[in-house]
């Protein structure tokens, strides 16, 4: 064996070569294992719901003020959304709200359907003296070729304070 100065000075640039061959493959692979659990943990939406605040939208025939629960839904790809809509009227401590009625909806969007406005009128419900302050919740759904998602949290609207 020859133990020349060219070998032996080899061995170090080799050990350096490795271990920085192996410290790229490993920062390399740990942004993919910190990134799988957390894609499964999570859905991705192609969709969003908006609950807007209700508004006053006149009399009925009877002289019975009406309230429309508008929802804005807009898709960014060609989806089937299924929309939950609940409506309560919202009471101080240490009553709790007043459950209203609920709502569902179904529709097929894309991104070339831009926002689009789903109005549902309902009569305002007198169930105290005083102001009804109405709002609502909406959950959803999204489908596409047969695939659907699970359905998303609540989210709630402002409330509408009306006179009944």
């Amino acid at each position: 064996m020859s133990t020349s100065p060219a070998s032996k000075k080899s061995h170090p640039i080799r050990r350096k070569l490795a271990l920085l061959s192996a410290l790229g493959v490993a920062m390399a692979a740990v942004p993919f294992a910190l990134a799988a659990p957390a894609q499964a943990a999570t859905t991705s939406y192609a969709c969003s719901v908006t609950p807007l605040k209700p508004v006053f939208a006149g009399f009925n025939s009877s002289g019975v003020k009406l309230v429309d629960y508008k929802i804005q839904v807009r898709c960014y790809s060609d989806r089937y959304v299924n929309i939950t809509q609940e409506r309560w009227e919202d009471d101080d401590w240490p009553n709790g709200d007043d459950y209203l009625g609920t709502s569902n909806f179904s529709r097929h969007l894309n991104y070339w359907s831009g926002p689009v406005t789903i109005s549902n009128v309902r009569t305002l419900v007198n169930g105290e003296i005083g102001n009804e302050e109405v709002y609502q919740k909406v959950r959803w759904q999204e489908g596409t070729n047969g695939v659907w998602s699970p359905y998303t949290g609540w989210k709630t609207s402002a409330s509408l304070s009306i006179s009944n």
